[in-house]
């Protein structure tokens, strides 16, 4: 898995970081934040599911307030079940732990200096998965998951400086992520953005 991402990032850095040469043009940064999630269709509910995002971005800019951002990076998926007792002690009744790779191209309009609107379509690749049912790992010839996710975002960045920005983000997937079941990946991240001067 740690393989997979390395090459991609390596790859993605390589291919379009030179284009900071191009300053007035593009611009680009660093990601890091936290999402939560859950799995439409395995009769679970709630963004449970605590995940990390972790990867870079570069932007094209197309516009005094409008550019096209192209990403790369990690995000843990998934959704979780836990059972309370009156003793309050918990049981995890149900966990699904998914690990993509995420490649979004999103649209960005900034409303004002200190906030932007945004919107695109993310693609995916699912790099592992594990699915636990009442504290038992379930064999991979139980459940079969589709390697590619499409899921359309809408996100909202809020400026603390000009190169540190807040970024919270939804996503649905169009598709089912499950060949042999119907579910869909549900997906509300925040996450810490800066861009490089």
């Amino acid at each position: 898995m740690k393989n997979i991402f390395s090459k991609s990032l390596i790859l993605f850095v390589f291919a379009v970081f030179p284009l900071f040469s191009f300053s007035q043009i593009f611009g680009g940064g660093f990601i890091f934040g936290v999402c939560g999630s859950q799995v439409d269709g395995d009769e679970q509910s709630g963004f449970k599911r605590p995940g990390i995002l972790s990867g870079v971005y570069v932007d094209v800019n197309l516009g005094k307030r409008s550019s096209v951002d192209l990403e790369l990076y990690y995000a843990g998926k998934g959704a979780v079940l836990n059972e309370s007792f009156t003793d309050g002690t918990t049981y995890q009744v149900f966990k699904t732990s998914l690990r993509y790779i995420e490649f979004p191209i999103m649209y960005d309009f900034k409303i004002t200096d200190k906030f932007s609107f945004g919107f695109g379509p993310a693609f995916s690749y699912l790099i592992s998965s594990k699915l636990i049912i009442n504290g038992f790992v379930s064999s991979p010839d139980d459940y079969t998951m589709n390697n590619f996710d499409f899921a359309p975002m809408i996100q909202s960045d809020f400026y603390l400086t000009d190169n540190i920005l807040i970024n919270v983000r939804y996503s649905h997937s169009s598709f089912s992520i499950r060949a042999d079941d119907v579910w869909y990946n549900s997906n509300l991240s925040i996450s810490l953005r800066y861009k490089l001067k």
